[in-house]
């Protein structure tokens, strides 16, 4: 049986999930099929130059880079900053524009692990605390059982929810995240995935606004060409109405 290094693990793992050999991992990374096999077993340590070339090869992101570094004893390549520190201040004003100008419409900045992190006077009236407030609490809030939204459309928001979630631990991995699905797959299993609505090209999930059904659509903004693990893994989601009498509601707040 072979023995895999702890780099090793992390590297066949990632080589798997994208469907390539060692031979096409060493035709990307401008290595050798060889190489890649003592790399997975040990017996050679890669430097950073090679790890970032393979990340590169494999399209990891920026915590996963860091993680193969860290497993062959090399530091980080790119630090993980709090949105207060002084370094992210133009990306905070950013994020505080895009958020006021989506009003009145919700709108919340969305951290690593599903927290969220700033929110406009819309996404408040709605939800309020949602900022700051335990992951585990707000997926509970959003998808347990409630007299305040029938089944058929807490049906959708359990099965968006899952599937947003898996999206992100594909694209956007981090260690909470499969915590999260663990959650709503136990809500999941309790009822039956909805159908896509049939004049709707994507699922609509249903908030409650002043015991009103508010049908919502939602895009995600991220930033490009990022160079720390926090900026990576931040998301804005704007959320717009669905339809007339949806958006009447919103703007009525």
């Amino acid at each position: 049986m072979i023995t895999l290094s702890p780099i090793g693990v992390q590297l066949r793992q990632h080589r798997k999930r994208r469907g390539f050999s060692q031979l096409d991992l060493a035709n990307e990374a401008g290595s050798t099929p060889r190489y890649i096999s003592f790399i997975e077993t040990g017996r050679s340590r890669p430097g950073k130059e090679l790890i970032l070339r393979i990340a590169e090869a494999l399209n990891l992101t920026l915590r996963e880079i860091n993680a193969l570094l860290i497993s062959t004893g090399l530091p980080v390549a790119f630090h993980e900053l709090s949105l207060d520190d002084e370094d992210m201040k133009p990306v905070k004003r950013i994020i505080e524009q895009v958020l006021k100008k989506h009003e009145p419409f919700p709108a919340w900045a969305i951290g690593p692990g599903l927290r969220f992190l700033d929110s406009n006077q819309g996404a408040e009236k709605i939800f309020p605390g949602l900022v700051g407030m335990d992951p585990q609490d707000m997926i509970d809030m959003w998808c347990a059982p409630s007299n305040q939204i029938n089944e058929v459309d807490r049906a959708y928001n359990v099965f968006q929810t899952l599937k947003g979630l898996r999206q992100e631990a594909l694209h956007h991995p981090h260690p909470e995240i499969p915590l999260r699905i663990k959650q709503v797959q136990a809500y999941a299993a309790n009822i039956k995935e909805p159908h896509s609505l049939s004049d709707s090209p994507v699922m609509c999930p249903v908030i409650m606004v002043n015991e009103q059904p508010v049908k919502t659509l939602s895009t995600v903004m991220r930033f490009d060409k990022v160079v720390n693990v926090t900026m990576a893994e931040i998301r804005i989601e704007l959320v717009f109405p669905a339809d007339k009498e949806s958006e009447a509601i919103l703007r009525a707040l």
